[in-house]
């Protein structure tokens, strides 16, 4: 008797809806394309209606983690939460691929307190390893900048440089757009040392005006746009002024722009506004 056998059969791994759709797909690590988020933790009031704590963010990691590349913890969460706590936050992040970093203001507030050194290491026993220093006047020499990027350097962390209207630094001085040269030469050091991108304030872009598009292209031409990040506003300065920034961004640099300062509430909608592919309801 002649046996029969039975065919195999392979069953597909059912369809997602990224394949569904033909939903682009942008992996990480990516020069291009990048996501900062802001975290603010439990710091929101007055300013923010959102919080991330442990609890929030593994979850919202979960969902989000592939669209975000690093991520600002603001320098009150940093002073004033738990030590633990702010470790096992960073540890998370770092388990979803996305970089915390030590934002500008940490270091205005090491310097203002004038222990820069002492604050960076502290920085990176929590577990940091990224942090930004901002432009200053020639309060601060170039010896001393090197120093200090040598010693982030040292530690194992990497260095971002963002530029700021000097205002910022000098408060007695009147805001002014900052011309493409003084932006590439405040930069220049920096990035000789080793910094791997530089920011760009939103302020520099609401200064500039109908200037914008010649000269921070300038810059871009420059540095090329993937050593680049358009920092947007903070809802704390307009409910939506920081969609204003991101439409501009995009509008003028493509939409591969890397772009920062964006809230969690924010973090899903940023690749629609990139290159839409909802489209409109139809009447």
């Amino acid at each position: 008797m002649q046996r029969t056998q039975k065919r195999k059969t392979t069953t597909m791994p059912p369809a997602t809806m990224r394949d569904v759709f033909g939903i682009a797909a942008y992996p990480k690590p990516r020069r291009l394309r990048q996501t900062w988020l802001k975290d603010v933790g439990y710091d929101e009031a007055p300013n923010y209606i959102e919080r991330m704590g442990l609890v929030e963010l593994e979850d919202f990691l979960e969902v989000a983690a592939e669209r975000l590349d690093y991520v600002k913890i603001v320098t009150t969460q940093i002073m004033f939460s738990p030590h633990e706590w702010l470790k096992r936050k960073i540890a998370t992040y770092q388990r979803f691929m996305v970089e915390p970093y030590l934002d500008h203001s940490f270091f205005m507030q090491a310097y203002l307190h004038g222990v820069v050194e002492s604050a960076i290491e502290a920085g990176r026993e929590l577990g940091f390893r990224v942090i930004e220093f901002m432009n200053t006047t020639d309060e601060v020499s170039a010896a001393q900048w090197k120093a200090w990027r040598k010693l982030s350097q040292d530690l194992g962390m990497r260095v971002i440089q963002e530029h700021h209207p000097i205002h910022h630094w000098n408060w007695n001085l009147k805001p002014r757009a900052s011309a493409a040269s003084e932006i590439l030469r405040g930069a220049e050091a920096a990035l000789e040392d080793g910094a791997f991108m530089l920011m760009i304030d939103h302020e520099e872009f609401d200064l500039q005006g109908e200037n914008t598009a010649s000269e921070i292209g300038k810059v871009v031409d420059a540095l090329g746009l993937e050593n680049i990040v358009f920092e947007a506003t903070s809802p704390k300065e307009g409910p939506m002024l920081w969609r204003d920034n991101l439409q501009l961004y995009f509008r003028l640099f493509g939409e591969n722009a890397n772009v920062a300062n964006v809230m969690p509430s924010q973090a899903l909608v940023v690749e629609e506004m990139r290159k839409p592919f909802l489209r409109a309801k139809r009447h």
